[in-house]
């Protein structure tokens, strides 16, 4: 199946099943964590390979080290070799944080780059909760033309060339003291968030939705060991 087939797959299916739950008196449950079911359902019937949920990051995560390591949440394996990663969040009230999201999207790019795997980002939850996070400054920075630049593309075309080098904004502080974390790895300074796919596009603002990105590499994109020196 079509990348783009499958997004639509899972962000329709996942609309529907959450719509199904709360007509079942379990909105209460409504997270993150509650997502994992239905979405590696709807990878099973999509996807050749073998689904493994909260897998440790193919390039983060280092074997014998105490704590707990890096993690995707869905890792689809053909012949051993990751082929689909997949992260999740769940968008409440309070919405993400833009570093969060920029994080999930900047490991989704190093596991993508790393072994040519297709990369997707889900972001779920009620619909005005989706757009009034999306819209927010944060994931909407000035450039420095004045102009904004939307991390996150619903409505739009084409596709959006994220920086992650930028010292100053509202990701930079966490985001920087995330990747200092692996001084060896090469980073990307930019990933590729490609327009989002929400299926389907119920305009009820309390309507449960799914928005579905595809992360990719920057196509001739430099790569670096991170600091803020």
């Amino acid at each position: 199946m079509k990348q783009k087939n499958i997004r639509e797959a899972i962000s329709e299916g996942i609309s529907s099943w959450l719509k199904f739950e709360k007509l079942a008196g379990r909105e209460s449950l409504f997270c993150e964590r509650y997502l994992a079911m239905p979405i590696a359902q709807i990878l099973s019937h999509n996807v050749r390979g073998n689904i493994q949920a909260e897998v440790d990051h193919p390039v983060l995560a280092v074997p014998g080290i105490a704590g707990r390591q890096p993690q995707l949440d869905f890792v689809v394996k053909d012949n051993g070799m990751p082929v689909l990663c997949v992260e999740t969040k769940w968008a409440d009230e309070k919405g993400v944080s833009v570093a969060d999201v920029v994080w999930d999207c900047v490991r989704l790019e190093l596991a993508a780059h790393n072994f040519g795997c297709e990369a997707m980002f889900i972001l779920a939850g009620k619909r005005r909760c989706i757009e009034k996070m999306l819209a927010s400054p944060s994931f909407n920075p000035e450039r420095r033309n004045g102009k904004q630049s939307l991390l996150m593309n619903l409505h739009g075309t084409g596709r959006m060339s994220v920086t992650i080098k930028a010292k100053k904004g509202a990701v930079s502080k966490t985001l920087h003291k995330m990747l200092e974390g692996y001084p060896t790895v090469n980073f990307a300074t930019t990933y590729v968030c490609e327009r989002g796919t929400q299926v389907p596009k119920d305009d009820h603002q309390d309507a449960y939705t799914a928005a579905i990105w595809n992360i990719r590499p920057e196509i001739g994109g430099k790569r670096h060991t991170f600091n803020t020196k």
